[in-house]
């Protein structure tokens, strides 16, 4: 507060006649704006480019990792049909019907080759003689049996009767049925006899990839898709075919029936990996996959032993969002460094304008009269205190905002960085100052972990080996040790109460014991799992091993006190690509294949709530291990 002060005997001197030049005071809103905005335009086009880059690099890694899984998965379910053939053409009832065309040869035929149907899981099996005639089937009691019909006009009968292997895939002209066709000739000696044929159905992969909800197909040689997630999908080709192709396609009856059109493929551009971004369209012109006519990422792999190419869809949808979101974040930067600006200028401003009021009313004070300049300079040393304690608490306020503001950064930047400096720092003192006790100390401290180590990395190696496809006797305890073995540091790290007790007398199944191992280790680190989500509870895994009444079958119970899974996710949790963990975390593959092993060994996997909270998995064997045979779908070659 300034305060004008009058002398008796000479009149009081005003701001007015004070002789101090005052200078404008400039105003920086409209450069700060203006330059918020420029900032703002550079980062959101940074940003841009940087989210999109990121985004499909990203998508490139994850399109060749689903071209890697689903290129194996289609390679497995051809090689495992690769023995038939020779099976078939080994046989000597079969060389014996092709030579002599006996009645009773040919029954003895068809009935062999309907139980290797059977066993095997193949569609079909079939006979043919040197002149294309299917002579011995395995549906050879179907009213649609094959015996009789001639299919000389397949390439792959051509291939074998020539001597080579012969390898298709074709709709089947008897029942319009698609399938995978393998054929070898049946010799005798330097003869050739005719052509065995199995005749597998692929069907399956579809359904997986469907339920998966991915976006996949396989086209042949000639870019016609036979395989696909989608239907609509099915018997088009990837780029228009030429006449003649047309044509050649029809001799061989490849597709019977099936009218080839071109997908409508529209282009955009390339990723920074080469693959090309599409919009996939219907034939009127809109798109062929909801919501609206959205760009995807395709992937492509030649598999080269098949004559196939392999075609991944990502969605790109995510992209506009991210971009949104990219375009937001700069918005917001830019429009806090203008607040931030005005702030600092209106701050600016405020304080040229109380030094120039100072220095007007000190100017005037000092004009008033003589008899007060004491206690004019005194005020004047109050106010510069005042002035400079003020200007002091401003800078310390700014000083602590910026301190707020780097903090985040200075956290995540100085933490690694000091640990790698404080761990090399202590190595480098270590042999510089010659202390070898407390370097023979952390020898003995690394010897013993090693020690600790040891059996487990032992037991991973035999876990990690390869799987010998084999049965055989297993101990259920010995197998539940060595999962906790394996799972040892998880389970300390978490906390977890383990309620396991061996039991006195040993339980024994008929299993691959590896493959068996891995379905332990799935289920226990999907209850640590489940209890790591839950951390509001004390985490307990129970794991308990029981004799069914039957005396047949034995069964390992593992339950957890974890979040439990919700009644709507239960009956999918062993569905492929199912789950409910954040993304990256997992392919949702461990449940799914856990199920798929215990039903190879003729047991069953089954998951349920407990009343209680958490989650139990019952994992039943037969002691015996006889797997049931599901039937195969019916198909034609």
């Amino acid at each position: 507060m300034y305060v004008t002060t009058t002398y008796s005997g000479s009149p009081a001197v005003t701001a007015s006649d004070s002789p101090v030049r005052s200078h404008p005071v400039r105003n920086y809103s409209l450069p700060i704006v203006l330059g918020a905005m420029l900032f703002g335009v550079l980062l959101g086009s940074s940003l841009l480019s940087w989210t999109e880059d990121d985004l499909y690099s990203e998508l490139d890694r994850i399109g060749d990792e689903r071209l890697d899984l689903y290129a194996s998965t289609i390679d497995a379910s051809l090689r495992r049909f690769d023995y038939l053939p020779f099976i078939i053409a080994g046989d000597a009832q079969v060389r014996q019907l092709l030579q002599t065309g006996d009645v009773g040869s040919q029954e003895v035929v068809n009935r062999t080759l309907e139980k290797w149907q059977r066993e095997s899981g193949a569609a079909y099996l079939y006979l043919m003689n040197l002149q294309g005639q299917a002579v011995a089937a395995s549906n050879w009691q179907s009213p649609t049996s094959f015996i009789g019909n001639n299919y000389s006009f397949r390439p792959y009968f051509q291939d074998a009767i020539a001597g080579k292997a012969g390898r298709f895939f074709a709709v089947g002209v008897t029942t319009g049925l698609p399938g995978f066709f393998l054929a070898r000739p049946v010799r005798f000696g330097d003869q050739i006899l005719g052509v065995a044929v199995v005749k597998v159905d692929m069907a399956q992969l579809e359904t997986d990839w469907s339920a998966g909800g991915e976006n996949v197909w396989v086209s042949d040689a000639d870019g016609v898709i036979f395989l696909a997630s989608n239907p609509d999908w099915k018997y088009r080709s990837v780029s228009p075919l030429a006449p003649a192709i047309h044509e050649r396609l029809r001799d061989e009856r490849k597709y019977h029936g099936k009218q080839i059109e071109a997908l409508a493929l529209q282009s955009q551009q390339q990723s920074p990996g080469g693959n090309r971004v599409i919009r996939l369209l219907d034939d009127a012109g809109g798109s062929a996959l909801e919501p609206g006519p959205q760009p995807y990422l395709l992937h492509q792999r030649q598999l080269a032993s098949l004559n196939w190419t392999l075609y991944y869809l990502s969605d790109l949808t995510g992209l506009a969002e991210h971009k949104q979101q990219a375009v937001l974040l700069a918005s917001l930067l830019s429009a806090l460094l203008a607040v931030v600006g005005l702030f600092l200028s209106s701050r600016w401003r405020h304080q040229q304008l109380l030094e120039q009021r100072v220095a007007s009313r000190t100017a005037a004070l000092n004009q008033s009269n003589a008899q007060l300049k004491r206690e004019i300079q005194e005020r004047l040393n109050a106010e510069e205190e005042l002035r400079q304690t003020h200007e002091g608490l401003i800078q310390a306020e700014k000083l602590a905002a910026l301190g707020q503001l780097s903090a985040g950064l200075v956290h995540e930047i100085s933490q690694p960085i000091s640990a790698i400096r404080t761990f090399l720092a202590s190595t480098r003192l270590l042999v510089e100052r010659d202390q070898t006790q407390p370097a023979l100390e952390n020898i003995n401290d690394i010897d013993s972990l090693i020690g600790r180590v040891t059996g487990i990395v032992s037991h991973l190696k035999t876990f990690a080996s390869k799987s010998r496809g084999t049965t055989s006797p297993v101990e259920l305890g010995q197998l539940v040790d060595n999962a906790l073995m394996i799972l040892g540091p998880q389970l300390s790290k978490q906390q977890v109460e383990l309620d396991w007790q061996r039991p006195n007398e040993p339980l024994k199944v008929q299993a691959d014991e590896i493959k068996l191992e891995q379905i332990l280790v799935n289920l226990i680190r999907n209850g640590l799992d489940a209890i790591q989500a839950c951390p509001q509870r004390d985490g307990w895994l129970q794991i308990r091993l029981e004799q069914q009444p039957d005396a047949e079958r034995s069964q390992i119970v593992i339950s957890d006190n974890g979040c439990g899974i919700d009644p709507d996710d239960l009956p999918k949790v062993f569905d492929p690509f199912f789950t409910t963990k954040e993304p990256g975390e997992g392919l949702g593959l461990g449940l799914s294949v856990s199920y798929g092993i215990a039903r190879e060994f003729g047991g069953d996997l089954h998951a349920e709530a407990r009343p209680e909270g958490g989650t139990r998995f019952t994992l039943s064997l037969s002691r015996r291990g006889q797997p049931t045979v599901e039937p195969n779908p019916t198909g034609d070659p």
